[in-house]
């Protein structure tokens, strides 16, 4: 299971300062994730999967065709696997589930039995990994991060305009690829996205999901 709130607020500090070219890159991890950005909307929510999207601010969205229910994996929460430069979704579906960065900066991921995904997309850009030692002996927090043209961080776009009646909320998580327009984020408008680090707790115990939809 993934680390409580509590643990990880209190862990948040040394993830965010420990260089990303000190943790393990190589051998997969699996892990949830949140997002870190100070004063912010987005501060220490979940990212979940959510219609070959992510989101802070929405319910993960997964599926589970065995019968009865009861075999099935909890399906509550997301969790991530990455590893050797790419990334993918902790499920149980054959062919599995890759995460990928679409042509318009989209983090999105594959539909369940297809590998299909757009051309121009990026799906090699991706580091994560924990401190080789927190000096705590206890649990660690890592960081998940893209490596499009170096290490970098998310974009979380607001779903609504920042100030409509509806609030911001959901928001969707871009990558900030060159020639990102208007037009691609969900509100209108790329000047309202908000740069996050994105924050990570190892995930121990069995698949989270069949699939997510």
């Amino acid at each position: 299971m993934i680390s409580s709130a509590s643990t990880l607020l209190a862990l948040l500090p040394l993830a965010l300062s420990t260089p990303i070219n000190s943790r393990n890159n190589d051998a997969p991890v699996r892990f949830g994730a949140i997002a870190a950005r100070s004063a912010s909307p987005v501060h220490l929510q979940t990212i979940n999967a959510s219609g070959q999207s992510f989101w802070i601010g929405k319910e993960t969205a997964t599926y589970c065709p065995l019968d009865p229910q009861s075999q099935c994996p909890p399906g509550n929460q997301t969790v991530f696997s990455a590893g050797n430069g790419s990334a993918s979704l902790d499920v149980v579906v054959p062919g599995g589930q890759s995460i990928y960065v679409a042509p318009n900066g989209k983090l999105s991921y594959t539909i369940a039995h297809s590998a299909s995904i757009p051309t121009g997309s990026a799906r090699e850009t991706f580091t994560a990994g924990f401190p080789t030692d927190n000096g705590e002996g206890g649990v660690s927090l890592g960081s998940f991060a893209l490596n499009l043209f170096g290490p970098s961080d998310f974009l979380a776009c607001p779903s609504q305009k920042v100030d409509s009646e509806e609030g911001p909320f959901p928001y969707q998580v871009f990558a900030g690829v060159p020639g990102l327009k208007d037009e691609d984020v969900p509100s209108g408008f790329k000047s309202d996205y908000l740069g996050f680090s994105a924050v990570i707790a190892e995930y121990k115990g069995d698949a989270a999901a069949w699939q997510y939809t």
